[in-house]
């Protein structure tokens, strides 16, 4: 009999545990999500979420609704280092004007600062490794971008629409350029890609039509129509899609 009744107790025992975690993770044992906390500071509220290891992801930001928000993004949270800066964490924000971005950040992530109409100037840190898909898409006040000394990946539609950037210099350590990371930065007159590159996607440049001489770094794979134009800009007819990249 005791037998049995320890049998039952450690069968119930673990049906309490299986249902914590589902309670935990939602749907199931597998799909679990973080536990996100937040800091309120006298700029705003920063959300973080736990990452791998000792490191913290910046899920979102939300502001005091002020005009000309200068961030400055913690670089730690709870004992643990900022190392991402979240998916559409600033997205839409025109009350930034300026954010500062710690050392610890190696990843943007897809449309962290998409639509910050108003962001004018971004230094990024030596150590970042990744810009994620769209994530400066449609800054169109965006005038300056300093890309540090480590970043190895412009990711697709990166800067799409990033009209007030006159310049680019990127990096030696820059292996790739994704699809269309630069289409209609109209007010781009020069652009320096390091010779080590690996790859620039298809429409890298697309209607970029201030922009003349680019030395091409030998070796690289290079997409179509990366540096094409449309006829109405140049009175040059060419055969690129004239279409704007899905959302």
């Amino acid at each position: 009999m005791k037998k049995y009744l320890a049998i039952a107790m450690a069968a119930l025992l673990l049906a309490f545990s299986l249902v914590s975690c589902v309670g935990k993770t939602g749907d199931g044992i597998g799909d679990y999500t973080p536990e996100v906390d937040y800091l309120v500071t006298d700029q705003g509220t920063f959300y973080f979420e736990e990452a791998e290891g000792e490191t913290a992801i910046l899920v979102n930001y939300v502001g005091k609704a002020t005009k000309d928000d200068h961030v400055v993004i913690p670089a730690t949270f709870n004992d643990r280092t900022v190392t991402t800066i979240g998916k559409e964490c600033f997205s839409g924000l025109a009350s930034v004007v300026g954010v500062e971005i710690p050392a610890t950040v190696t990843k943007i992530d897809y449309q962290a600062f998409a639509g910050c109409t108003e962001l004018t100037e971004v230094v990024l840190p030596d150590g970042l490794l990744e810009i994620g898909k769209e994530a400066f898409a449609n800054c169109t006040s965006l005038t300056s971008v300093s890309f540090g000394k480590s970043l190895e990946a412009v990711d697709a539609y990166a800067f799409w629409k990033c009209g007030s950037l006159t310049t680019l210099s990127f990096p030696a350590t820059l292996k790739t350029i994704g699809d269309g990371a630069f289409w209609m930065c109209s007010g781009l007159t020069a652009v320096e890609l390091p010779a080590t590159m690996e790859k620039i996607g298809e429409l890298a440049f697309y209607h970029c039509y201030n922009l003349k001489d680019v030395a091409l770094p030998e070796g690289a794979e290079i997409g179509d129509y990366v540096f094409a134009v449309d006829e109405k800009d140049t009175g040059v007819a060419t055969e690129e899609p004239t279409a704007e990249p899905e959302a």
